[in-house]
């Protein structure tokens, strides 16, 4: 059997050999054959991916790998900076403890001052538990800059009070300051600041 198949080979080697120019012919066009076929077929597969390579290279100016990973981890460094920012809601056990320190304190005219988007959901909780325990509040805006953190305005006993419940409520540390037009008004302001970490 094994004989045999040599004995085959053989012959068609001399068959190739006594017409080397036909069969080299035939290779080459068998060859241009498959070549065409396969760059018919993945063309438009290699035109799509040059596309999103130099679509990368638009985006990432020039950069190398490493550049571009390192501007990538900035930037998800800006975002968690930007997340620590943002003043928590309140949670429910939280405004019960807030309402229940500002109940005995009676009524009063209160405005919340958000600095920025970050804390207008903190903001809104705070007017809604002042509302509930019968106090007039509302939010507000400041034309002056609002230190960073929790204010409140003006300093006095009931003040006092608010500051504690805020930092019963938000852990966070809340600073009494002085303003004599809103102790002659009666009236008294909470600024949210930028969220100390």
């Amino acid at each position: 059997m094994f004989e045999q198949f040599v004995q085959y080979i053989l012959a068609e080697l001399r068959l190739i050999a006594k017409a080397p120019l036909v069969f080299g012919a035939a290779v080459l066009f068998l060859g241009a054959i498959i070549w065409a076929a396969l760059r018919w077929r993945y063309s438009g597969m290699i035109e799509r991916r040059n596309y999103i390579i130099a679509l990368y290279k638009a985006r990432l100016n020039g950069a190398t790998p490493d550049q571009a990973k390192a501007k990538i981890d900035s930037l998800e460094g800006q975002v968690v900076s930007l997340k620590n920012r943002e003043w928590p809601k309140l949670t429910p056990a939280a405004v019960a403890d807030f309402e229940s320190v500002l109940a005995s304190q009676g009524s009063h005219v209160v405005s919340v001052l958000p600095t920025d988007r970050d804390s207008v959901f903190f903001a809104r909780d705070l007017v809604d538990a002042f509302k509930r325990i019968g106090w007039k509040a509302k939010r507000d805006v400041s034309m002056n800059d609002i230190p960073d953190g929790l204010s409140v305005w003006p300093h006095d006993d009931v003040a006092r009070a608010i500051c504690n419940a805020l930092m019963m409520a938000t852990g966070a540390l809340v600073t009494v300051r002085e303003d004599q037009h809103l102790k002659d008004q009666g009236t008294y302001a909470i600024g949210i600041g930028h969220k100390l970490n």
